[in-house]
């Protein structure tokens, strides 16, 4: 009996102690950690990413052969949705346009450090000023002045429109593929990304239109494309490095766009470009569409079989 006393006595000190009403009421005084609704866990080293992994070291001498292409990202292609979208930040995830453009940091036009360069020629050698990158941002146009009360041109003003990080919808690359005798390995490595805008060339004529010639010019408009300048890879490489990818096969597996695109290549693409002594493209001597695919699968192929033709069994 005594000691059911001591057990009941037990109870209540901890009801008690637990069951502190606040003075609206409430008993649940504890206080709560509050954080993104993005995760029902606390999630830990959000943006915290390691730092890039480095390339294994190359010996000039152990090079005995090396081959160069360029090829675009489409990232109208479903298996590239993940680098183009989100089209907006949501919580920690960010498009491969937008993380380029973070690191860019064209809001602080007078920052030098930290921030990533751009060049304005294939081989990376001659920086862009900051004033021309930021010409390449945006569109300039003029159009009519018209004074809304009598219809008539009084003359011209100048629009300037921004563009978004949506609006970047295909990636170039310049690669380098080499055969790494010391290793025996075919082996590649990117070398320059370029960054394209989409848009539709605006109607600088006039500001007044009919409707129906409107909708007619709006759908026989063709996108025009401007490129944003050379990046180096390897100079963007840390910003990639930090910045989450969205995993189509596991959510819970972390993978930074450097991951992706350096080591996994999680990417479509189709190559435009071989290195030729005429230095062209692949449509500067091939007119036809169809056919233009198939030799870039050819030089795909070939490149695939480079190595097994090296073995003898």
């Amino acid at each position: 009996m005594k000691k059911f006393g001591l057990l009941l006595m037990a109870v209540f000190a901890l009801n008690f102690a637990f069951a502190q009403e606040d003075e609206d009421g409430s008993t649940m005084n504890q206080p709560i950690d509050r954080a993104p609704a993005e995760y029902p866990w606390q999630q830990v080293e959000v943006n915290e990413l390691s730092d890039p992994i480095p390339y294994a070291p190359i010996r000039q001498a152990d090079v005995m052969y090396y081959y160069t292409i360029w090829r675009t990202i489409d990232l109208r292609e479903k298996v590239n949705h993940p680098l183009y979208f989100p089209t907006e930040v949501r919580g920690t995830w960010r498009s491969l346009a937008q993380t380029i453009l973070d690191a860019i940091d064209m809001e602080n036009p007078e920052k030098t450090e930290g921030i990533l360069p751009l060049y304005s020629d294939d081989m990376c050698t001659m920086p862009m000023a900051r004033e021309d990158l930021k010409g390449n941002m945006a569109l300039t146009y003029t159009i009519a002045d018209i004074d809304p009360e009598t219809g008539e041109e009084i003359g011209e003003k100048e629009i300037t429109n921004e563009f978004k990080s949506s609006e970047i919808t295909s990636y170039n690359l310049k690669e380098i593929w080499y055969f790494d005798k010391q290793e025996s390995r075919f082996k590649y490595q990117i070398m320059t990304i370029q960054p394209f805008f989409e848009y539709e060339r605006p109607n600088t004529s006039s500001n007044v239109f009919d409707d129906e010639e409107e909708d007619d010019e709006a759908v026989s408009t063709p996108l025009v494309k401007r490129m944003l300048g050379y990046i180096y890879y390897d100079e963007l490489r840390p910003f990639l490095a930090k910045q989450e990818v969205y995993n189509i096969k596991n959510n819970a597996q972390r993978l930074s766009f450097d991951d992706l695109l350096t080591w996994k290549r999680y990417f479509s693409s189709l190559i435009y470009k071989e290195a030729n002594v005429y230095d062209r493209e692949i449509q500067d001597y091939i007119a036809n569409a169809r056919d233009q695919r198939i030799e870039s699968e050819k030089i795909t192929e070939r490149l695939r079989t480079f190595e097994s033709d090296l073995w003898e069994f």
